[in-house]
Order: structure tokens, then C-alpha cells, then sequence
């Protein structure tokens, strides 16, 4: 027992040598962009609203356009995960408008019931649903015209920085 416990010694040994002449180089992260936004509402924090980029084609000819922004903030605080969702819809006021060009718009994000933010870091994910209805009138003037539906959606996840 004794010569087992000297290798698993002399083994830990070398792994931690091993470890520690690395170059401090090779294990930097890439650096990530300054994120998001979100201004809390003080002094309760249980709302932060954030600007969120947009980008969604407009509709074309013949085609309806409603597109959808739902958000989901999480932040970790001791051992809680403070979570909060919000949503923008183009049927609400002021709509959430598709111009082929990149804008942002404000959603507010409501904490769970019970649960606030804190100012700091928090990690945002961003889902963009756009449904697309487009209308081809029918060969035959008997008949209703033709309707096709296309929702596509896109999700991308960030770094927010809320501040009270």
C-alpha cells in the first residue's frame, strides 16, 4: 500500500507541474463586446427595461409582417437565479416594426414574482419570431385565394449590464 500511494503521489506531482508550466497565454478567453443595457427600476429592481437590437425584413408585396421579440434575463445571486421575461409584439403600441435595418427598441423585462435584480452583469437571451403571411389570388375568381404562413425564428443569447 505504502509503494501505491508513493506513484499516486509522484503522479499528482507531475500533473501539477505539468499544470503550472503552461504559458498564461493559452488559457485567455476571447475578449466579448461591452453587451447590453438595462436600467432597473429602483428601489425595488423588479423591472429592468433594455434595448434590444432588431433586425427583420419588412413585408413584401402582397405579404402581412407581425414579428415578435421575447427576452429572458438571468442573473445568479448567491444561490438564487434571478430570472425576469418581457416581450414586444408588432400588434402592440408602439409596435415592434420590421425595416430591413437594424433598430433597437425597448422591452421591459419583469422579474418572477418574488425575485429581484441587482445592478450588474445578468446574461440575455433574445428571441425574434417573424410571421410572414402572403396572399396570391386564386386562378379561379370561385375560389378564395391562396394563403401561405412562414414564421422563422432566431435566437441569440448576450451579455447585459443592468444599472440602478
Amino acid at each position: 500500500m505504502i509503494r501505491t500511494s508513493t506513484r499516486i503521489v509522484g503522479a499528482l506531482a507531475l500533473a501539477a507541474a505539468l499544470v503550472s508550466s503552461a504559458p498564461e497565454s493559452a488559457a485567455k478567453p476571447a475578449q466579448a463586446g461591452p453587451g447590453l443595457i438595462g436600467d432597473l427600476n429602483s428601489p425595488v429592481r423588479n423591472m429592468a427595461v433594455v434595448k434590444v437590437p432588431v433586425d427583420c425584413d419588412p413585408a413584401g408585396a402582397n405579404q402581412t409582417k407581425t414579428a415578435k421579440v421575447s427576452v429572458i434575463i438571468f442573473q445568479p445571486s448567491g444561490r438564487l437565479l434571478n430570472i425576469g421575461t418581457g416581450s414586444v409584439e408588432s400588434t402592440e403600441q408602439p409596435p415592434l416594426i420590421c425595416t430591413g435595418s437594424k433598430t433597437e427598441i425597448d422591452v421591459t423585462v419583469n422579474a418572477i414574482p418574488g425575485l429581484a435584480f441587482k445592478p450588474g452583469p445578468a446574461t440575455i437571451l433574445i428571441k425574434l419570431t417573424e410571421t410572414t403571411t402572403t396572399t396570391t389570388p386564386n386562378l379561379d375568381p370561385n375560389q378564395p385565394p391562396l394563403v401561405e404562413v412562414d414564421v422563422d425564428e432566431t435566437e441569440s443569447g448576450a451579455r447585459v449590464d443592468l444599472r440602478p
